[in-house]
């Protein structure tokens, strides 16, 4: 019978410093994920809500007069084409035009539909909708990983546990997602007992590279908007020019709608912002309107 060794296996240093380095890289990339989260998730809300409360009004109106003089300008630039041609702007003629103008505006005024939102289950679905089943799932893998009574760290469940109750609770997928990516980063660089020198340093790299990249990421973000002027709200000379700034910026709108205005008034187009009002743009599909307005109005002869 073979005899046993009793001398104990020894460690190649590398492997022993690269162990010792990923596990310090990733709390590291734990910590930066945390300020990622307090950022995007608690502060940016919070200075939006501040910024809303001095100066959303003026953003608003800035909003509506911007788009009133794009709409302005461009039925004046379609009209034009007539009027070059020697074509007079028939009621017709501006409906039509009214009706390719606030189609092409809707395309920046009213927001995207998400394809993540939430979709409602049908009665007596046998299966729930996906986000809903994303949020289970995460869920239990966050409780797992929290719970004190499994393999939770003390620490991550001080931080996380009530924020994965509040986002459940909300069916909050991508705060979910979030924290998931935080708690859990640990199962993208899973390190294995019997992992090889090049196993370990390919893994230590990639950790470099993603801890690199988070950092920027972090910095870039932290030069916008709204993180840029965390101190300038509270600056009265600050907000008063911004205030003033905005005004400006509403006025000038104006005035650009207004000589649009007068250009239309001038080819007889008096009514232009009525029929605008007035116009049914979701009488015919998209690609129908674009094809019968090119067809029948952009390139035709006729008024």
């Amino acid at each position: 019978m073979p005899e046993i060794s009793d001398r104990a296996i020894t460690i190649h240093p590398q492997v022993q410093f690269l162990r010792a380095s990923i596990a310090a890289v990733v709390e590291e990339l734990r910590e930066l994920l945390y300020r990622w989260f307090i950022l995007t998730c608690q502060e940016r809300p919070l200075l939006l809500e501040r910024y809303a409360a001095l100066f959303g009004e003026l953003e608003h109106a800035l909003q509506i007069e911007t788009l009133r003089a794009w709409k302005a300008q461009r039925v004046c630039e379609l009209a034009s084409l007539y009027v070059r041609r020697g074509e007079p702007i028939t009621p017709q003629l501006l409906a039509r035009i009214c009706q390719y103008v606030e189609r092409e505006s809707r395309r920046f005024s009213e927001p995207p539909q998400s394809s993540t939102s939430a979709t409602p289950a049908v009665e007596g679905s046998e299966y729930p909708p996906t986000r809903t089943r994303q949020c289970v799932q995460l869920y239990r893998e966050l409780v797992k990983k929290l719970h004190p009574d499994r393999e939770g760290d003390p620490k991550l469940f001080t931080l996380y546990w009530s924020v994965v109750q509040e986002a459940y609770e909300r069916g909050d997928l991508e705060r979910l997602r979030a924290v998931y990516g935080i708690v859990c980063i640990e199962a993208h660089y899973r390190v294995g007992a019997c992992d090889t020198l090049e196993t370990l340093a390919r893994t230590h790299r990639r950790l470099l590279y993603r801890l690199d990249y988070e950092q920027r990421r972090l910095a870039r973000m932290q030069r916008q908007e709204p993180f840029s002027f965390v101190a300038l709200l509270e600056d009265p000379k600050w907000i008063a020019a911004r205030r003033a700034q905005l005004l400006e910026a509403i006025e000038r709108q104006r005035r650009t709608a207004e000589l649009a205005a007068a250009e239309l008034m001038r080819w007889g187009a008096h009514d232009w912002e009525e029929k605008l009002q007035s116009a049914r743009a979701d009488a015919v599909r998209d690609d129908v309107f674009q094809e019968e307005f090119f067809k029948h109005t952009y390139f035709s002869m006729r008024a």
